[in-house]
């Protein structure tokens, strides 16, 4: 990656837009970029899809974000609102940068610097590895755009398979992380944590035909003599945890006292817990649920995991991995090869492969301690190197001054 300009930036005031409502990677991705302008002496006004996990997540977060329409389709007596506000915000507060990170927010920008003729540039942040159609609307959207940021090669990839930027400047920037707040824990951290989070699980983490609140078998609950895996995920068909948990039965059976913990919720969440009673994984699976504590979650583990089958333009939950020093089991897919170098921060496999993962489960959990730590360490200093928020908010810096002539 170039060296980023890390000098003090001139201040800038930008709009930050995004139409999610599940607070899912894209959405973290925009909340962090908010917060990493923030500390670097920006101002940031963030405007989100009011009454939606983003926007409660934001504000949750103190970020104080604005509330918008954006409805999922064109639909003029919420969409014209949108973008007369979009450009009343840019003349009161005279601001010199819109960056959009979905669609919605990206035709209802482009539409009101257009209509207006605010004369600022719009940025356009592509954060999944999906199709992105050169037809005739896109192409139009693309000549009005400053700038195209793809979250990773793979995306980058994409967008120029597609051809609505074949001629658009496209910048790549992956994803940042707050590197204190992912910080590696100490052993006496993990056991601390490892202790407190034994103590907090509900009587029916584990024990998935119990009914909820009913005492349980002490035997059920996870003890500290094993190694433990966890995995940041929603419940979702590209997360593939049905894969992961195939691949767990061959890992409990050569490594009996290996704990998988799976954080998350979603659609599949209960045929997961299914499976785990069917194959008799209630002592070695544990559902955590929605987790707000994902980086005292983490404290726990001895390693990441994630088993995805698609997109992953940029993954989240590898880079949390990595910050906190844990080796990263993990499926070749999107950008995770541009994060993890087999070998070197952990394991890879292909995707869809329960043999493969469990492979690559069992080498790194069964590692000896020294191994795993210096998969670790190798991700910790990757995440250093590359992706803290400093020299993350600095390439976008970089971006928004070039664009400003646009």
């Amino acid at each position: 990656m170039p060296a980023l300009r890390m000098s003090k930036p001139n201040k800038l005031r930008i709009l930050q837009l995004n139409s999610a409502r599940k607070y899912v990677g894209e959405a973290a991705h925009t909340l962090n970029l908010t917060e990493a302008l923030r500390r670097r002496g920006h101002s940031v006004w963030l405007g989100l899809r009011a009454g939606f996990n983003t926007f409660r997540e934001a504000e949750r977060r103190g970020l104080e974000p604005l509330g918008f329409h954006m409805p999922h389709r064109w639909w003029p007596p919420q969409d014209v609102p949108d973008i007369r506000r979009i450009a009343r915000l840019v003349r009161e507060n005279q601001l010199q940068v819109i960056h959009a990170h979905r669609g919605k927010d990206h035709w209802q920008a482009v539409l009101a610097v257009t209509l207006y003729r605010l004369g600022v540039p719009v940025v356009r942040t592509r954060h999944v590895v999906t199709p992105l159609s050169g037809h005739a609307a896109n192409r139009w959207l693309a000549r009005r755009t400053a700038a195209l940021v793809a979250v990773s090669k793979a995306v980058e990839e994409d967008v120029r398979r597609g051809g609505a930027y074949e001629d658009r400047p496209v910048a790549l920037i992956p994803g940042g992380i707050d590197l204190a707040l992912f910080a590696p824990a100490g052993d006496a951290q993990q056991g601390a944590a490892r202790a407190r989070l034994w103590r907090q699980l509900p009587d029916d983490a584990a024990a998935v035909g119990r009914p909820s609140g009913s005492p349980g078998d002490p035997e059920d609950r996870p003890t500290t003599a094993g190694p433990v895996a966890v995995c940041v995920a929603r419940f979702a068909v590209v997360k593939a945890h049905r894969v992961l948990l195939r691949a767990w039965r061959t890992v409990a059976a050569q490594l009996p006292s290996a704990r998988l913990l799976l954080a998350g919720s979603g659609p599949l969440a209960q045929e997961c817990r299914e499976f785990v009673k069917d194959q008799g994984l209630e002592r070695s699976v544990f559902f955590l649920g929605h987790r707000d504590d994902v980086p005292e979650l983490l404290d726990v583990g001895d390693a990441g995991v994630l088993s995805s089958v698609g997109s992953e333009g940029f993954s989240r939950a590898v880079l949390e991995y990595m910050a906190k020093g844990l080796p990263v089991v993990a499926t070749r897919v999107g950008a995770v090869p541009d994060l993890v170098a087999d070998g070197v921060h952990g394991a890879l496999a292909p995707p869809n492969d329960e043999r493969a993962l469990a492979e690559a489960l069992l080498r790194v959990l069964a590692a000896p301690l020294e191994q795993r730590l210096a998969w670790g360490r190798a991700g910790r200093a990757q995440a250093e190197r590359f992706y803290g928020y400093d020299s993350w908010a600095a390439a976008h810096e970089e971006l928004y001054e070039r664009v400003r002539t646009f």
